[in-house]
């Protein structure tokens, strides 16, 4: 009973990390990241350039009926208003989004694909930099253009 009840005990805990991982890898690979989101140097970069260049994406498919996005409080969603102002409650985080929607649409950065499709982009097409002009651009010329597509 004793090696059952400790059994359980490690795999829910190998479960937590594992799940934890995953999303540690979705917020930080997928909302930061993309084939075509710049780097900027120090003497470049400001607070509203790195909350501009901050993507929102649904967890979409992997969500059909939105638990994840229940339990995250929808980062994933809002994530650009998060980075504009990280103490908005999480329960006024899409009125801020719809905002930002609304006033910067040109800027708002939105992402619908598919969570698989577009980690399996970024880990192909943003492995390393190159600077073009003022910016570091994603050195992704080996990258077959479909796998570079944004939909």
């Amino acid at each position: 009973m004793l090696f059952r009840r400790i059994c359980i005990n490690e795999w829910n805990s190998y479960l937590t990390i594992c799940l934890h991982s995953i999303h540690a890898t979705y917020n930080f690979r997928l909302q930061h990241t993309d084939v075509d989101v710049p780097h900027f140097t120090d003497s470049d970069h400001n607070f509203v350039k790195g909350a501009f260049h901050t993507i929102d994406r649904p967890y979409d498919k992997l969500d059909p009926w939105g638990a994840i996005d229940f339990l995250h409080h929808k980062i994933g969603t809002t994530h650009v208003a998060h980075h504009f102002d990280s103490s908005i409650p999480h329960y006024k985080a899409e009125v801020a989004t719809e905002a930002i929607k609304e006033n910067f649409p040109e800027l708002y950065l939105y992402e619908p694909t598919p969570i698989p499709e577009a980690l399996w982009r970024v880990c192909k097409g943003c492995a390393a930099v190159e600077k073009r002009g003022d910016y570091y651009i994603w050195d992704n010329k080996d990258v077959k253009e479909e796998l570079l597509a944004v939909e």
